[in-house]
């Protein structure tokens, strides 16, 4: 009877694992001790008198002991595990990419029928060099123009002279020739006024493009 309410308590009732370790430990310890009880009980001659305490008293004190014995025996369950963090956000994305920079290259003048580098724009031919060799990739056009006087035919060769005297006054400075392209435009493109000497002197000249610009 004992062992049938025992697990009808811890069937119905909503007890945790530990609570229904103990009361399994406090209703066996309180089923043995009564056995015994009632079993000295009836070995006495004056069977109802004993049977009236004895067996009450065994099974309150089975009860106790048991009940201490699960408290100490029976472990508390495990907390559960803590839920897991969460993911990582996303790694920013890249930067973009920084815009290609743009190399400026300073041209230089030229003499009236003249293909030859001026002393003062060598300067000029000096720093554009030292800008090529830093930007080893990069190619350039050498453009040579000149003023309106003189034939188309004539302008054009000696456009040209002053494109190659250009790239070669660079190569010099240790540009290699594969990043040079020179090329002559004759009297074309000019930058300023034929009628005036000035303007002239402006048009004859030779220009420095990078290619990709």
């Amino acid at each position: 009877m004992w062992v049938a309410a025992l697990s009808f308590v811890t069937g119905c009732i909503s007890l945790t694992d530990r609570q229904k370790c103990i009361l399994e430990y406090t209703g066996g310890a309180a089923v043995g001790a009564g056995a015994i009880g009632t079993g000295v009980a009836l070995s006495k001659r004056d069977q109802d008198q004993y049977l009236s305490w004895v067996v009450p008293a065994s099974v309150a004190g089975g009860a106790l002991i048991g009940g201490i014995a699960g408290y100490f025996l029976c472990a508390e369950a495990a907390p559960p595990p803590p839920p897991p963090p969460p993911p990582p956000p996303p790694p920013p994305p890249p930067p973009p990419p920084p815009p290609p920079q743009r190399i400026i290259l300073r041209g230089v003048h030229f003499d009236f029928d003249k293909a030859v580098i001026r002393p003062v724009d060598r300067p000029v031919l000096d720093e554009a060099a030292e800008t090529l060799k830093g930007n080893p990739n990069v190619k350039v056009y050498v453009n040579g123009y000149c003023d309106a006087i003189g034939t188309r035919a004539y302008n054009l060769r000696l456009s040209q002279r002053r494109a190659e005297a250009v790239t070669a006054y660079l190569e010099d400075k240790g540009i290699p020739a594969s990043q040079l392209i020179p090329q002559g435009f004759g009297k074309t493109h000019f930058v300023a006024t034929n009628r005036t000497a000035v303007g002239r002197a402006q048009n004859r000249r030779v220009e420095l493009v990078p290619a990709e610009q």
